[in-house]
């Protein structure tokens, strides 16, 4: 008997070291040479600086572990000939990509996002892998985009936009307490969702406020016993308002009247909100109902991790049957909005909601560039979206986001000028992270990565999560 349940321990043992040894284990693309080089000399780049909107030939940028130490005209004196180089070949060099909205859920996800030129994503629903997963980044154990994260999705219990994953909360009490729970495990960005009550809503506010912890998140609808009008979150001193889908919806419920969409447009812009649009999403609802489904089918979505693919099969079938044109039509109208927003002074950022709805990594976050170009901002206006915007909200202003003596070297090499077209963006010839440069035929092996998600690893964080937030 007992050498029958040492039989069934030492399998049960086999069994869990191999799970963990799976969980670990990520494509080798994704880890560094711990030897290799964080200084560069950058020769003959055409730098384009965000900041002033300019374009110099001629430039060379020379990077000292992983930050910009000098600026200068190619053949510039004092640098050590030993340095290792890079010729540009008169390219575009500028700074890495920035996303403010998106939903990591493994590895991979971020390997797919730097192959595209992001090299900071700000995850918008945080589980207990991904502190640790910044740290692993931050330590040059993997390759991704500089990872932040706000906790796990704060919502009232029982909402109307309930959801498995979602912290629920009933009341203040409980509101305080997941503020706190989520500032003791180390988060220090908090996303709000649509349903939360006034009292908890209030409760959130004022425990951030006391702990030092920004808010984001959706426009606060409250309960409906007790609604909130949508002017209630404007002065509550988010970070970004998420969502134009979600703002047309409570500020405008569902209004399409230009009167109306231009009135709240003046509104935002008077309380000094910044908008973080994800016209993309929505987007890609638009299409999978134009095309019954087939969007579903585009090549950008082999890397589409399957857990959460399942979680989205009804909604995915849902829209696949839908037979009207509204989602069409709202499409044009959040864009239009979001349009207005950016005419009357509202700052915007770029944010694509990756990881969820159909909207993979990395090729999500250039459309969104080229979604806000559609909306009427002019390129120079949507990449600074994604790169001078989103530093300042984050804190991080001149480290990164930006080209200058003192930045973090988190550089993309394109071809052809961003200015003429957006779309460039889409195949960076190289990408430098933290200093490590990557060349294409690495980009090349990220972008591979980026299509091998990991089922077992997602369970994995889903089950751990769960058991955090209950």
């Amino acid at each position: 008997m007992l050498r029958i349940l040492a039989g069934g321990l030492a399998v049960i043992l086999a069994a869990i070291a191999a799970t963990a040894v799976i969980i670990a284990r990520v494509p080798g693309a994704m880890v560094p040479d711990r030897n290799a080089s964080r200084t560069w000399l950058i020769e003959h780049a055409t730098l384009f600086d965000p900041e002033t909107g300019t374009r110099q030939a001629g430039r060379s940028v020379l990077v000292q572990d992983g930050r910009i130490a000098r600026i200068g005209p190619d053949g510039m004196s004092g640098t050590d000939p030993d340095i290792p180089r890079i010729d540009a070949q008169g390219r575009t060099l500028m700074p890495g990509l920035i996303d403010m909205h998106v939903h990591v859920f493994d590895e991979v996800d971020l390997a797919a996002g730097l192959a595209r030129g992001v090299t900071t994503v700000r995850n918008m629903g945080g589980m207990p892998f991904h502190l640790p997963l910044a740290r692993r980044i931050d330590a040059g154990r993997l390759y991704g985009p500089r990872l932040i994260t706000t906790g796990a999705i704060i919502n009232e219990r029982g909402g109307r936009n309930a959801n498995l994953l979602h912290e629920a909360v009933s009341g203040g009490g409980e509101a305080r307490a997941a503020v706190r729970r989520q500032h003791a495990a180390g988060f220090r960005h908090l996303k709000l969702y649509s349903n939360l009550s006034g009292e908890s809503f209030a409760a959130i506010r004022e425990e951030a406020a006391a702990l030092g912890m920004t808010m984001s998140g959706h426009p606060v609808e409250g309960t409906e016993d007790d609604p909130l009008p949508f002017t209630d979150t404007l002065p509550a001193g988010f970070d970004t308002i998420e969502h134009s889908e979600s703002i047309v919806w409570h500020g405008l419920s569902d209004n399409t009247d230009p009167e109306s969409a231009r009135a709240l447009a003046q509104t935002i812009a008077a309380a000094g909100a910044t908008v973080d649009p994800t016209l993309v999403v929505h987007e890609n609802l638009a299409r999978i109902v134009e095309t019954r489904g087939g969007h579903l089918l585009r090549p950008e979505m082999d890397g589409y991790n399957p857990v959460v693919a399942g979680f989205e099969q009804d909604a995915f079938d849902f829209w696949s049957r839908y037979v009207h044109e509204d989602r069409t039509r709202m499409q044009a109208f959040y864009e239009a909005f979001t349009g207005m927003m950016h005419e009357d002074g509202v700052r915007l950022t770029v944010g694509s909601d990756s990881g969820i709805m159909a909207s993979p990594h990395g090729v999500s976050t250039v459309r969104e560039i080229e979604l806000l170009v559609r909306a009427g901002l002019t390129p120079l206006e949507a990449i600074r979206s994604a790169t001078v915007h989103p530093a300042d909200v984050l804190g991080l202003e001149g480290k990164i986001g930006c080209v200058a003596v003192g930045c973090f070297a988190d550089l993309v090499l394109v071809d052809g000028d961003p200015l003429t077209s957006p779309s460039i963006l889409y195949a960076p010839r190289g990408v430098m992270r933290d200093g490590r440069w990557l060349d294409r035929d690495a980009l090349d092996a990220l972008e591979e990565a980026g299509r091998q998600p990991s089922a077992l690893r997602t369970w994995w964080r889903l089950g751990r999560h769960l058991l955090a937030i209950r």
